[in-house]
């Protein structure tokens, strides 16, 4: 369960850096393939930081930051 919370630190911290393109892995996709609720999960995290976040509403995130 800890995947969770490590996936959502990495996207944000894609996004802030300006990626491109971004794959979340399911929280069990260490141990199998993912179940639905964990790719369902993967999902809804890009989408809530994409929409709820306002991020990808900016150019430059982060100006002037040296990452």
């Amino acid at each position: 369960m800890n995947n969770i919370v490590r996936v959502a630190v990495q996207t944000l911290a894609a996004t802030l850096g300006g990626t491109q393109s971004l794959h979340t892995n399911g929280y069990d996709e260490a141990l199998s393939l993912p179940t639905e609720q964990a790719a369902s999960l993967a999902l809804r995290t890009q989408q809530i930081i994409a929409e709820e976040s306002g991020i990808c509403d900016t150019v430059d995130p982060l100006p002037g930051a040296i990452l």
